[in-house]
């Protein structure tokens, strides 16, 4: 598989993912030039789809497919988890569910991740970290907008309504929303 085919198949199944991209914490540098700094949940995401895509020929298909229906069930964990949330939509999703979903997407998040090779350590920030220029930020508006073409809107369906000058904190509930309706849809 050459690189094109490689990042066309991880784009393809990050925008399949249902988790929008997450602050990550990271570190950069080492000894006293080490510092913390804020990496995307996508990012880290994409590396491990490619490490496993190249390395898939050093396990057996059981182990393959043992890994695949794990992060399967975490996933469909998730859309029930959140479902149970928030309820039939559609109405205003509180503030207090969008919290609750967003640690709902960090800790399936987590859990997907430890499919990876790396560090089990992931923390994650808070919302109110993420500001509109940040690469999270841009990243989760390009995840919604991609998800939202994917599927085929109904009759009553509402288009995005969140965009590049969206609070983080709308870009999550956004992303419950269609979650949520992409589930009951």
């Amino acid at each position: 598989m050459d690189r094109t085919e490689l990042d066309s198949l991880v784009s393809f199944m990050i925008v399949h993912h249902p988790i929008p991209a997450l602050p990550v914490v990271c570190g950069r540098g080492q000894g006293s030039a080490y510092e913390e700094a804020v990496a995307s949940s996508h990012d880290l995401l994409a590396e491990g789809i490619r490490w496993q895509v190249l390395h898939a020929h050093n396990f057996s298909i059981a182990a393959l497919e043992a890994g695949r229906d794990a992060k399967e069930a975490l996933l469909v964990e998730l859309q029930t988890e959140i479902a149970a949330e928030v309820g039939p939509l559609p109405y205003a999703i509180s503030d207090e569910q969008v919290d609750t979903c967003y640690g709902l997407f960090c800790a399936a998040t987590r859990a997907y991740q430890a499919h990876y090779p790396g560090s089990h350590d992931l923390r994650i920030r808070d919302m109110h970290s993420v500001c509109r220029s940040d690469l999270v930020h841009a990243q989760t508006v390009s995840h919604l907008r991609a998800r939202d073409s994917m599927f085929e809107a109904g009759e009553d369906a509402e288009p995005l309504a969140v965009g590049a000058l969206s609070s983080y904190r709308e870009l999550i509930r956004a992303a419950v929303e269609q979650l949520v309706s992409v589930q009951s849809g």
